[in-house]
């Protein structure tokens, strides 16, 4: 089920929400804040299992990884 949103926000975040794909801006919000928690959960899994899987130069590692992607989402 689907629920109305009204949200204010700042013009450079509408020009850019404007240049995604799609028809409406509720559609393309909707995508980007499903790609936004889709992303979010696979970073929550990944800290769960390196806990038990991981030393600190891969813990590190994996986290420069998860900062390089997450920016990366924001991005295209």
């Amino acid at each position: 089920m689907k629920a109305k949103l009204s949200a204010t926000v700042e013009q450079p975040l509408i020009d850019y929400l404007d240049s995604l794909p799609g028809e409406t801006r509720s559609e393309k919000l909707e995508r980007v804040l499903s790609r936004h928690k889709k992303l979010q959960e696979e970073l929550d899994l990944r800290e769960e299992l390196a806990v038990f899987y991981e030393d600190e130069d891969e813990r590190r590692d994996r986290e420069a990884w998860e900062l390089t992607v997450a920016e990366s989402q924001w991005r295209e």
